[in-house]
């Protein structure tokens, strides 16, 4: 046998090896954060072109690269019992406690039917015993109405049983699917409401595996196996309630049987509680590894790493197998302890009806007998189901970890601006600062800033300068510090659907969702064909359309794949204008697009946006040249503002650095535009 001490020198072991292999999968993820251009990075992939695999080479501690912005912690996990606030959020998920006290009720009655079956049939066996012995001397009519009448209640209490049985099964399997989908569904409405953070801190791997595996033991297992344990646990009460009522002395070794089954769950428990958290813990790493090798394909196959990539998911697979198998072999280990102890209470039991048996009658040695062998069949069994429904409610237990994340400030408030706000759409920031998380850094400090109506503004500054966390923070991705103003309302005594839905935003990876192009262009069905027509035509799109077989109600792909980058971000611009916002923020829109759609999607934006206010986040001094007014970056700081041409004109100015290192070809044409 193996012996706990060994169980948990193993998991001690594995514990340290799982937790580099997940820190060295983690930092190879995706990085979530806006702006990121590709999902596999490239030095990634030539980290796996050495001879072997290695946790260090995917992801090397001290790795940089701009693609990962924020440390990805460990997944966490509680530890120790899952408590009773889980088992009661999981089970009032599904219904009221008045159908609770129900389901007791009709559990309880469906139990002492099963008895009373056993116990009427003894005592007619008795009955019978007495009446062919001639104990009981009869004339015939009177024993064919006691037969008739042992067999209606014996029938009685057969089909109440079967009865009994089916409601209790229709009913727990109600309550408990019924829990799972009201989970799920505040799991999900608790995702959508999370701050963008949670997104950068947890992979997708994390996300889907708790909506997956974790939702899917829910669905599928838990009714299955609550089922069986209370089924299981009602039987065995039945069962020694009925044996200690007809030979007392049972109780003896029925007591010390208890003791032993109990200790024996609590010690297996210790440890499979925790491997079982392991377990669902390892198969995060799988689908993140899976997903980001999927969306980075074109990176991975234009290296020749697919077996590389291969052998690191055979590796991710297999660190979730050895947590599987080391969660089966405890199992089993508590199996076989339980089938020895059974075996001995079996012979004791044996043993004890035969030398006791002159004081006892046939009936009672049949029924103690015959319940002995079920009790032994039922009680270990319960004793297994009840271990396994507290492994499995760690699945419960992490889904109610993300009914419980932090949420983003509430979508309305009590205060509405007008319909028609903004009408001017001037912006003012006022002493902001801004940082991602309380215990993150400050990306944007003591900002002052002043955008007029109606001005095309332009923010530069390099890589990590705080030109995205600025757009963060007007649209409250998290709670800037300081005042930010649109048009002398506070953009903190809004709602959040309020504040997003008055600015249009063309971001640097176009955003597009499965479903048809007309929903693409117009979520909430706001607009006419014709209005849509109008501006795939001015976007140049409209050829492309008409051409698709289902033109308007053509199914995108997912991301709408089945576009190019350049399509997409004109989708976007299209969706843009429909809105009609008088304010207009452009992130790095045009810096995955060829020249000539550069050139068309500026031209649409002075064109449609004319009246508008437009800020543009851009690495591209020539798309800021244009500009009224600049604002330069520098690690969150305002460093200047101006006029292009005078800042061009000003040789202690960084944006006059920044534009001497493009070439005097390029300062050239871009002095002559700035003038």
């Amino acid at each position: 046998m193996v012996e706990r001490g060994t169980y948990s020198e193993f998991l001690k072991s594995r514990v340290d090896i799982f937790s580099l292999f997940e820190k060295g999968n983690e930092q190879s993820e995706p990085s979530a954060v806006p702006g990121t251009p590709t999902v596999i990075s490239e030095s990634l992939v030539q980290s796996l072109q050495s001879p072997r695999p290695s946790l260090k080479d995917a992801a090397p501690e001290d790795q940089e690269s701009e693609n990962i912005q924020v440390t990805l912690p460990l997944e966490d996990h509680l530890g120790g019992k899952v408590g009773f606030k889980t088992y009661k959020n999981y089970f009032t998920g599904g219904a009221d406690w008045l159908v609770i006290i129900f389901l007791i009720l009709v559990n309880i009655a469906a139990q002492v039917a099963y008895v009373l079956q056993d116990w009427w049939l003894a005592f007619w066996a008795n009955v019978q015993s007495d009446l062919y012995s001639g104990v009981l001397v009869k004339e015939d009519e009177f024993i064919v109405f006691v037969l008739n009448w042992y067999l209606g209640v014996y029938s009685g209490l057969t089909v109440s049983t079967v009865l009994f049985g089916i409601t209790k099964s229709l009913l727990i399997f109600y309550i408990l699917v019924n829990s799972s989908l009201t989970l799920h569904n505040r799991m999900l409405e608790t995702i959508l409401r999370a701050p963008v953070l949670f997104f950068h801190r947890n992979p997708i791997g994390r996300i889907l595996n708790r909506f997956s595996k974790d939702i899917g033991h829910m669905d599928d297992l838990l009714p299955l196996i609550f089922q069986d344990f209370i089924q299981a646990f009602l039987l065995v009460i039945g069962v020694v309630g009925m044996m200690v009522a007809a030979v007392p002395w049972i109780a003896i070794p029925v007591i010390p049987l208890g003791i032993v089954f109990f200790f024996l769950r609590r010690y297996f428990l210790e440890t499979s509680r925790d491997v079982k958290r392991l377990e669902c813990t390892t198969w995060s790493p799988v689908f993140s590894h899976l997903a980001s090798s999927i969306r980075g394909l074109w990176t991975i196959r234009a290296y020749k790493a697919e077996q590389k990539f291969q052998e690191l998911f055979d590796a991710h697979q297999d660190l979730h197998s050895e947590a599987w198998f080391l969660l089966l072999t405890t199992s089993r280990w508590l199996a076989v302890y339980l089938d020895v102890t059974c075996a001995i209470f079996i012979t004791l039991v044996a043993f004890g009806a035969l030398i006791l048996a002159e004081t006892l009658d046939l009936g009672q040695v049949g029924l103690v007998l015959s319940l002995t062998l079920t009790l032994m069949g039922m009680f270990q069994w319960c004793v297994r189901q009840s271990a396994e429904i507290e492994n499995m409610m760690v699945s419960v237990e992490r889904g109610i970890e993300y009914t419980d994340l932090e949420k983003e400030a509430p979508w309305e408030l009590e205060y509405r601006p007008p319909p028609f706000w903004p009408p001017n759409g001037r912006i003012s920031f006022s002493s902001v600062n801004f940082r991602y998380n309380s215990d993150s850094p400050l990306v944007l400090r003591n900002l002052e800033e002043i955008i007029n109506s109606g001005e095309k503004y332009g923010i530069v500054g390099r890589t990590g300068a705080g030109k995205s966390s600025l757009i963060a923070a007007l649209f409250r991705l998290s709670e800037p510090e300081g005042d930010i103003c649109i048009d002398d309302i506070l953009t903190t005594y809004i709602g959040l659907h309020d504040l997003r839905k008055k600015m249009s935003v063309a971001p640097q990876e176009p955003v597009l969702f499965t479903g048809r192009m007309r929903n693409n262009l117009d979520p909430f069905n706001e607009h006419t064909d014709e209005e849509l027509w109008n501006v795939l035509e001015e976007v140049q799109l409209k050829d492309t359309i008409e051409h698709l077989p289902g033109k308007m109600n053509t199914e995108l792909a997912e991301s709408g794949l089945n576009l190019s980058v350049g399509q997409r971000q004109l989708v976007c611009l299209a969706r843009a204008i429909l809105k009609k916002n008088q304010i207009l923020i452009i992130d790095k829109a045009t810096s995955n697009v060829d020249p000539s759609t550069d050139k068309l999607i500026q031209r649409k934006i002075h064109e449609k946006f004319a009246q508008c206010t437009v800020i543009t986040i851009t690495h591209r001094l020539s798309n800021v040249i244009d500009c009224e007014w600049i604002l330069v970056l520098d690690s969150g700081i305002y460093r200047e503002a101006g006029e292009p041409h005078n800042l061009m004109q000003n040789e202690n100015s960084l944006f006059y650095k920044m534009v001497q290192q493009l070439g005097q070809a390029e300062v050239t044409a871009l002095t002559e535009r700035a003038k």
